[in-house]
């Protein structure tokens, strides 16, 4: 006799979800973001080297989750068009073993998932690509001597950004400093589904220091901001650098966040 199984009792087959990041010299953080996207990534991760000169690479290579690595030839010092250009590599070469259903997700070496529960979203035919909301987490006196996972004051600031996008005719990277991938103009609603763990700026007083340096020389349009960040990565005033006072992480479920208009990328 056959048994009939009620859709509820069926096991539904995880979407084939492909990451896709670009690094360089992010040996210190790479590992732990490469797991915690790696739990979701069903279909691997795929990885842009923007020729890092330290163990990168090998990390990368040797995580279980990464399917390849595309190895830039050439630092390109014209950040605008590397930052597009990059992704875009990192993307094609994905493509190439994706098929119509395949979702991408794209993540930066500092950015960890958190709380995404809803994988119903993955199913749904009119959802063709999913938000979070960034928030940035920030060295205060308190932790200056603890690991950046122990971190707990962030920014109320966030920005809500599409890191979830299904393999769509036209997507693309081709702007200027374009982190948000190109999507068609019917792509309809973008759910927001979760949140992401931002470290970039709370990970060290020497990774900060460094990134300040980068922005001065390298990215003249942002260089006056990180030139007044410099030699100010442990924020003893409890404010972000947007002048708002910091919140404790697990407040933010509370209503304190705000999406400011002028929370820029940089």
């Amino acid at each position: 006799r056959r048994h009939s199984h009620s859709k509820n009792h069926m096991q539904i087959k995880p979407p084939k979800i492909i990451g896709l990041t670009k690094v360089r010299n992010e040996a210190s953080i790479i590992k732990d973001t490469l797991d915690r996207w790696g739990e979701i990534c069903t279909g691997g991760i795929y990885v842009y080297d923007d020729v890092s000169d330290d163990m990168t690479v090998n990390i990368c290579r040797t995580h279980p989750k990464v399917k390849d690595v595309v190895m830039g030839g050439v630092w390109d010092a014209d950040r605008e068009k590397a930052e597009w250009m990059n992704r875009q590599m990192v993307l094609a070469r994905a493509q190439q073993d994706a098929d119509a259903d395949t979702w991408f997700v794209y993540f930066d070496a500092d950015e960890h998932p958190y709380n995404f529960e809803d994988w119903g979203l993955f199913e749904n035919p009119d959802v063709k690509a999913i938000a979070a909301r960034l928030y940035d987490f920030y060295i205060t006196p308190s932790d200056v001597n603890k690991t950046y996972l122990e971190r707990e004051w962030v920014g109320p600031e966030f920005r809500t950004i599409v890191f979830f996008f299904r393999n769509l005719p036209g997507i693309r990277y081709h702007l200027p400093d374009q982190r948000i991938v190109t999507l068609p103009a019917n792509v309809g609603n973008i759910p927001i589904a979760f949140d992401i763990k931002h470290y970039g700026k709370g990970f060290s007083v020497a990774h900060h220091e460094a990134t300040c340096d980068y922005y001065i020389k390298f990215w003249p349009r942002y260089a006056d901001k990180w030139r007044q960040r410099k030699g100010k990565a442990v924020h003893t005033d409890m404010r972000s650098d947007f002048g708002n006072k910091l919140i404790k992480w697990n407040d933010r479920k509370a209503g304190f966040s705000l999406e400011a208009q002028p929370y820029g990328a940089n």
